[in-house]
């Protein structure tokens, strides 16, 4: 097996460096609005309520209001799953690890599904208008969007790394 390459700074790396933001912002969001959800009111701040009742007023999110069984669902995936991920996932994009590939294409299939899940059944909702239906689009599509370019760049960077080494084995075996 070849030495791995050395590490590359993440400056050199911009769509790593776009990522490393994304994650680390994303830790944010999700304390701050999306997991609020799930706390107990005991322990949610005035200003998270703050913030969410803005947002529900802003945006007429019925899915921070009365959300469906399959939207709690969602949360505790971001609470079990996405948490710990972006945690991960900073550190390990800015080490450079090789495994940032394999998890984020998980990460961006996991977004990608549960978000088009969410845009659709808002598209769904007939008393909403369309303006508000634009104005959900501004909260859930770019997600949807920052979900897709990333697992396709995840894939790519996976199909390279195999097609390497399935032609260094090949050539092993000349």
């Amino acid at each position: 097996m070849a030495p791995s390459a050395a590490p590359r700074p993440l400056s050199l790396r911009r769509l790593d460096t776009v990522y490393t933001v994304w994650f680390a912002l994303h830790l944010l969001i999700m304390f701050c609005v999306d997991l609020t959800t799930i706390y107990p009111d005991w322990l949610t701040p005035a200003p998270l309520v703050a913030l969410r009742t803005w947002q529900v007023q802003t945006y007429h999110d019925r899915f921070f209001v009365d959300p469906p069984a399959w939207f709690r669902s969602f949360v505790w995936m971001e609470a079990g799953y996405h948490v710990p991920l972006s945690i991960w996932a900073v550190g390990a994009l800015i080490q450079d690890s090789p495994l940032v590939p394999v998890h984020l294409l998980i990460w961006a299939v996991q977004t990608a599904l549960t978000t088009l899940v969410c845009i659709v059944d808002y598209s769904s909702w007939e008393d909403f208008s369309a303006e508000e239906k634009t104005s959900m689009n501004g909260l859930y599509v770019p997600y949807l969007l920052l979900a897709i370019g990333m697992g396709l760049d995840m894939f790519f960077r996976l199909r390279s790394r195999l097609l390497e080494g399935s032609t260094a084995v090949r050539a092993k075996g000349d």
